[in-house]
């Protein structure tokens, strides 16, 4: 098969961003793949903002039919997402974020890939750095840089990697096997992922179809995404307690035994809430100075949070 031989739809969720959707569909505008190839679906999940005049600009001036634009109540990106593959036109689907800014190969490398792959469980993760409009700071470092570092000189990944910033999949494998999980707002991409595994599901690296991340992480950012990752990993364990081993490669710390979990049980005396501003202090006072601990710290300090939201949603009934 060609590149030609697929017609992908572009998925994007957004919500009260009009700006930084902007710039995402102006990048979608300037791919090399032929606008005949490929249509985008945006689907405003319940924005107060300016974000339908922006996507009736870019239907009116530059996309015409092949943009869709869809608006629902505020309900999740996976309620919409689940919305736009029911009304998906492409045999591919690629999901992206709206401060998700495709570099101008990105859907062809996506292309080129599944063209080499035709089977219907092959899926493609491109790869997503820093947006070079944005600041360096530390927390799209560890956010972002990390979590694509430990895949560098890869070619096939497991169903942890299912993350839907810049991934791709055949619609049939999903209108066969699933769709996204509504009821969950963090991990609910990766526990599809899971789910697609059962059926052979595969996902090929390609860092050459590459986006970047526009959006600057604070530090409450990066902290808050520690609370809602400890909450989703309880909730998806207590509906599927078999998944306890695997869960505990995402963060579910009950998941794990002997040496590990002793490893956390001291962790968490010594990043005890009390004692977090304390080591917030230091996280701070590092970053600049020596990037090698406050890395360090603030990952300690992430993973305790997680463990502590672990903890209280599993004690709510």
């Amino acid at each position: 098969m060609t590149e030609g031989d697929f017609h992908i739809s572009v998925i994007i969720p957004t919500y009260n961003r009009c700006d930084i959707l902007e710039k995402c569909l102006l990048a979608l505008h300037g791919q090399t793949l032929p606008g005949d190839s490929f249509d985008l679906i945006v689907i405003d999940d319940g924005s107060r903002d300016a974000t339908p005049k922006v996507a009736a600009r870019f239907q009116e001036e530059t996309f015409g039919s092949r943009l869709t634009f869809l608006r629902q109540q505020n309900s999740g990106q996976n309620a919409a997402r689940n919305r736009a593959i029911a009304v998906a036109r492409g045999d591919l689907l690629l999901f992206i974020n709206d401060d998700t800014i495709a570099a101008p190969t990105m859907l062809a490398e996506h292309c080129r890939f599944h063209a080499a792959h035709p089977e219907e469980t092959v899926a493609v993760l491109g790869r997503v750095t820093r947006s070079r409009e944005i600041p360096w700071n530390i927390f799209a470092t560890l956010h972002l840089d990390e979590t694509f570092a430990q895949w560098e000189g890869r070619t096939e990944l497991d169903w942890r990697s299912f993350i839907t910033c810049n991934l791709s999949v055949k619609k049939s494998l999903l209108v066969k096997y699933g769709t996204y999980d509504e009821s969950l707002r963090y991990n609910d991409d990766v526990e599809l992922g899971e789910r697609l595994s059962r059926h052979g599901l595969r996902i090929l690296y390609n860092p050459d179809s590459l986006g970047y991340h526009d959006h600057y992480l604070t530090e409450e950012d990066f902290l808050g995404i520690a609370k809602k990752s400890g909450t989703s990993l309880a909730v998806w364990y207590k509906r599927a307690p078999r998944l306890e081993r695997e869960l505990a490669g995402l963060g579910f710390y009950l998941g794990t035994r002997g040496a590990a979990r002793l490893k956390y049980l001291l962790a968490d005396l010594v990043f005890f809430p009390t004692a977090r501003p304390f080591w917030l202090f230091w996280a701070r006072f590092l970053t600049g100075r020596w990037e090698g601990g406050a890395l360090l710290l603030y990952r300690k300090l992430y993973k305790s949070i997680e463990r502590e939201h672990i903890r209280r949603e599993l004690a709510r009934r």
